[in-house]
């Protein structure tokens, strides 16, 4: 596929989901964040599933991609990602990712048991589910670009955001918070430059598929950042 012609159809759906308010990049759970309004409840049962339907799978995934992968070049750029997830080389902080979160989640008084066994509710199934039916039954690239630009073109906005709102209003340590910090960096290096390799894998007749998986994608996980509010016993 023409990387400016895709760049070009990208940029045309993310600015159409934008205008609409259907990102995360103005998120209404952001917002509630940044002004302190979610309790304490409410921003656990957050931290909980944005974990298990999302967060805690990104390993997996990539793993599932790498092993239809074809492309070299993407082969390359998939173990690189996947050594930062594991390992945290590429950022420099020398943890696995889900690590960080479960430092992320004790400071809010979530206990490691609590993070990896959570009953999911259905936002964070959906978003789980999709992302490994995604990766089990389409081209290795249709889920690259869904998972990758679907998540890595706002993370960096977003958890600057995030970890703004929490370290005021919820009194978080920077090392409470270096899940969404690392991230920051990492995904808007790795952001900027997915885009143009992702699209130079995929074919002309795919082209349309792709942007649906990125569309979707988005959807899911704004739905997920929505789902703050504890089931009643």
């Amino acid at each position: 596929m023409d990387v400016q012609e895709g760049t070009r159809q990208l940029h045309a759906l993310i600015d159409r989901l934008e205008r609409n308010g259907r990102t995360l990049k103005w998120h209404p759970t952001i917002d509630k964040i940044e002004r302190g309004e979610l309790s304490q409840a409410q921003l656990r049962h957050w931290a909980i599933q944005l974990f298990a339907g999302n967060k805690g799978h990104n390993a997996n995934i990539l793993g599932l991609i790498y092993a239809k992968c074809d492309d070299f070049p993407a082969r390359k750029a998939i173990v690189e990602n996947l050594i930062e997830e594991e390992l945290g080389r590429v950022s420099g902080c020398n943890r696995s990712h889900p690590e960080l979160y479960l430092d992320f989640g004790a400071a809010l008084g979530i206990s490691r048991d609590e993070l990896l066994h959570a009953k999911m509710t259905p936002d964070a199934t959906a978003m789980a589910h999709w992302m490994y039916w995604l990766a089990d039954s389409k081209p290795w690239y249709v889920t690259l670009a869904g998972i990758s630009l679907g998540s890595e073109l706002f993370n960096p906005d977003a958890y600057g955001r995030v970890i703004d709102g929490l370290k005021r209003n919820y009194k978080l340590s920077d090392d409470a918070l270096l899940f969404f910090s690392v991230h920051v960096k990492v995904d808007k290096d790795h952001g900027d430059s997915s885009a143009g390799s992702i699209f130079r894998a995929i074919p002309e007749s795919a082209a349309a598929e792709t942007l649906w998986a990125v569309e979707t994608h988005i959807e899911l996980m704004r739905r997920l950042w929505s789902d703050i509010d504890p089931p009643r016993a």
